[in-house]
């Protein structure tokens, strides 16, 4: 499966992609989907699906289990899920907040992650403002930020 993945290092500040290949008109977040789970590498607790929406059509996909490293992969989430996400309200920043403190407290209390999803999308400021750290850094949390510091 690596071998047909393409991995992505990218070292920003909260180690999240900051654009998929379509560019942005504004400073307005892209339509993301992002799932959190259980990680299917034992080396890892928690993996993050990030997937770049246009409408209701997953544009790119990706797979973390850090926060540096990012391979590509096709999309297997239903599409009545993605269509939620592309024509629904987006998750809200508590909602995001009060994920990062639930998993801080079941990785602490030794618990596997849950999956939980997010939808974050028209997010004014989103660099200017120093939004897309703000909206990202929670689902990352508590994941090393590269392969060699897990």
């Amino acid at each position: 499966m690596l071998k047909r993945s393409v991995f992505i290092s990218l070292l920003l500040g909260v180690g999240v992609l900051s654009t998929p290949a379509m560019a942005q008109s504004s400073d307005v977040s892209p339509v993301l989907f992002l799932e959190s789970g259980p990680s299917d590498n034992p080396e890892y607790r928690r993996m993050v699906f990030v997937k770049y929406l246009s409408g209701d059509q997953v544009r790119v996909g990706y797979k973390a289990y850090n926060r540096t490293e990012f391979a590509q992969i096709r999309n297997t989430t239903p599409q009545d899920i993605i269509r939620q996400c592309a024509a629904g309200p987006a998750t809200s920043f508590s909602d995001i907040r009060a994920f990062e403190r639930a998993d801080a407290r079941r990785a602490r209390n030794g618990q596997p992650p849950v999956v939980t999803t997010f939808c974050v999308k028209n997010v004014r400021g989103w660099e200017s403002e120093g939004n897309r750290k703000k909206y990202l850094d929670p689902i990352f949390n508590g994941m090393p930020y590269a392969a060699s510091l897990k």
